[in-house]
């Protein structure tokens, strides 16, 4: 991996990353497919040191229907492991061969590396335990660098080209969204359920914008929610709004239904779930009463104390997922983005309050499992968003995941 002096947008956290290797409580070598670029696997096809070379044999799947330059071959999985993961926790590619023979997906992992109008962006995505910490536990929020940076580089996507003045399409003030977006997120005049309130009408007015055609608009709007949020306009304004647990909880056990038919093969995510459903007695015979009474108690005694003390944890999540994500324009459309961000946030919270029910305590170490796990089961699996927004739009409850975060007494 080279490395490289160019103009990059970062957060203040990438400096500070540094694996843990067999130290960490789950490995990057599990759980999912480890695709070998075609650069790598020419690499390894000619490897001569013999048992090197007969392990890449045994152990490598080329792939003949739709090979690519970034998908040449896969890893053989040793049951849910790479095959190459010692004993110890460690890669013997790396131990015997060097990082240069580090496949693409391995060397940058769990890097996000991409080029955005031009510029250079690296972020970390939270199915690393260590990353996750590292993210989320900075009360300070997320804070980013913009310059010439000394980077190590390798594997590039690149997105919106660069902007040449001439608005044609609703992409085209990314730039805006994102640092709108981020901005509310990080105001803590407001809560953070006032915050993903704001950002929810700002995404429905943005999106009723370009429904109608009118990108000449948005300019508009962009001013407007920037100046209310400044003035404290959105203070108190959401008072009255009618707490409803029980859309938040039908949403909730729609995805939770939703998961357990996808193939889940992380035991720290299964061992979130079954607490979780413990907690709200949701496989039980009981009652949705029941469950909903389970929730209104663990949510008001556990879930509520412990956010007010550390609700810059969701706050960093959220963050690192508009940056990572380059929301809104990971979505079909601004409002199916905002849509996903919302869905993550539903699932994080329905997993904590029915996990606190079961403990009896919401603990840093919880979330930071959650989260993680929560993560490298699902949100590496795009068949999984696809088939959510699809669900929701089937029982016409897109509203709900708005409406989903009006929990907040």
């Amino acid at each position: 991996m080279t490395t490289r002096l160019v103009e990059a947008l970062i957060p203040e956290y990438i400096k500070s990353f540094s694996c843990i290797g067999s130290a960490c409580e789950d490995t990057c070598c599990a759980g999912w497919t480890v695709n070998i670029d075609k650069e790598t696997y020419n690499k390894y096809k000619k490897v001569k040191q013999p048992t090197m070379k007969s392990r890449f044999k045994d152990n490598l799947v080329k792939n003949r229907s739709n090979p690519t330059n970034t998908n040449a071959a896969k890893m053989k999985m040793n049951q849910g492991n790479c095959s190459f993961l010692s004993r110890e926790g460690l890669c013997d590619i790396y131990n015997n061969l060097g990082e240069d023979y580090l496949s693409n997906t391995c060397a940058i992992y769990p890097r996000k590396n991409r080029i955005v109008n031009q510029i250079f962006e690296q972020s970390l995505t939270v199915s690393c335990p260590e990353a996750t910490r590292l993210i989320l536990l900075n009360k300070d929020g997320i804070k980013f660098e913009q310059g010439f940076q000394e980077l190590k580089i390798r594997s590039l996507v690149s997105l919106l080209p660069e902007f040449k003045g001439e608005i044609k399409d609703w992409k085209d003030y990314f730039n805006e969204y994102r640092y709108i977006t981020i901005s509310i997120l990080q105001d803590r005049r407001y809560t953070l359920e006032e915050r993903l309130l704001i950002l929810g009408l700002f995404y429905n007015e943005l999106q009723e914008c370009i429904n109608k055609n009118n990108l000449k608009d948005i300019p508009n709007i962009l001013g407007e929610y920037l100046k209310c949020v400044e003035d404290e306009t959105f203070l108190g304004a959401f008072t009255e709004i009618s707490k409803r647990k029980d859309i938040h909880l039908r949403l909730c056990k729609e995805l939770v239904i939703l998961g357990l038919n996808q193939t889940v093969t992380s035991k720290r995510y299964l061992e979130c779930l079954k607490d979780m459903i413990a907690g709200l007695k949701i496989e039980d015979i009981s009652s949705d009463e029941d469950t909903q009474k389970l929730y209104e108690n663990s949510y008001e005694k556990y879930y509520l104390p412990f956010m007010k003390e550390n609700e810059y944890i969701i706050e960093n999540l959220l963050v690192n997922y508009v940056f990572k994500d380059c929301m809104p324009i990971n979505g079909d459309s601004p409002f199916d983005s905002y849509s996903i961000m919302i869905i993550n946030y539903a699932l994080i919270k329905i997993h904590l309050v029915g996990m606190a029910s079961h403990r009896n305590e919401i603990t840093i170490e919880m979330v930071i499992k959650l989260v993680q796990s929560l993560s490298k089961t699902f949100e590496h699996d795009p068949k999984y968003y696809d088939s959510i927004i699809n669900l929701l739009k089937e029982k016409d409850m897109m509203t709900l995941a708005y409406l989903s975060i009006l929990v907040n007494n």
